[in-house]
């Protein structure tokens, strides 16, 4: 998935428990993030069946660890378009049994929305679940990140945001492969982990205007600009580390997508 820079897109949880970082893991309807170990959120879209919310709480027992205690949560409930009742209740089944895992945990939580049947249904499970922490509600992004104290993460987060809403499905779910399977994993590979055939998929894409080859290219972008900006890896290395076939064609890759080339833009990032 595309990503501000500040944020590492990361394949699975696991990632969470390393050294104090800014990370995001990208799921179909949802994204889970931390700001090091203070602050963690969940942005959510569309409308979650019960495979994604097995994921959801899935996430939810990283915030349980003990190693995160005393952090603060933001949930962003602004894109959710409908309530799938299985996936509700299987939610709040799993909040209910493990309320007293997490809750403590948490020195306060923002829930984040925008109104509406869809919203007020959600926002309602958390006064249902008389969670012992505290939960204030608002529909003012602004007053939601100051409330958990993440200010300077919310320019970083919203255009993470913006991104992850502008892409067609089709287009996050291969880029959300692309960043979970080894650089140089074959289409076949990405097509499985999306649920396609190659060729199905290669249709999909063509209809919003992209390509299995362009969304690779995308994804060694990324990859790319990341460790232009954290390592002090030349550039054959980090070619070597991103798939790409040589650093002349990472050059190729920036002239061509960003209009500059690696060594201008890491010099851009340290002035």
């Amino acid at each position: 998935m595309e990503a501000p820079s500040t944020f590492e897109t990361v394949p699975d949880l696991s990632a969470f428990f390393g050294p104090p970082a800014r990370r995001i893991v990208v799921h179909r309807s949802f994204a889970y993030w931390q700001a090091e170990r203070r602050v963690f959120g969940t942005m959510i879209w569309g409308r979650p069946d019960e495979a994604d919310v097995d994921e959801m709480c899935a996430a939810h027992e990283v915030g349980a660890d003990p190693l995160f205690a005393g952090h603060t949560s933001l949930v962003d409930l602004r894109a959710v378009e409908a309530v799938d009742l299985l996936a509700f209740e299987r939610l709040l089944t799993y909040l209910k049994k493990r309320r007293d895992a997490w809750s403590p945990n948490v020195a306060h939580q923002a829930v984040l929305h925008r109104g509406g049947f869809a919203h007020a249904t959600v926002a309602g499970m958390f006064q249902f679940l008389n969670p012992g922490h505290p939960v204030s509600f608002t529909d003012d992004p602004v007053a939601a990140y100051d409330a958990v104290g993440a200010s300077e993460e919310r320019p970083a987060l919203e255009a993470l945001r913006a991104t992850l809403l502008g892409a067609p499905d089709v287009v996050r779910r291969t880029q959300t492969a692309f960043d979970t399977l080894p650089p140089r994993s074959d289409f076949t590979a990405v097509a499985r982990l999306v649920g396609m055939s190659v060729r199905s998929l290669q249709r999909r894409l063509a209809e919003v205007g992209s390509s299995l080859r362009l969304e690779r290219q995308k994804r060694m972008l990324r990859a790319s600009e990341r460790l232009l900006e954290g390592t002090e890896l030349d550039l054959d290395a980090i070619a070597a580390l991103v798939g790409a076939s040589s650093a002349s064609q990472l050059v190729r890759l920036f002239r061509e997508h960003r209009g500059t080339t690696p060594g201008a833009l890491r010099k851009r990032q340290r002035p």
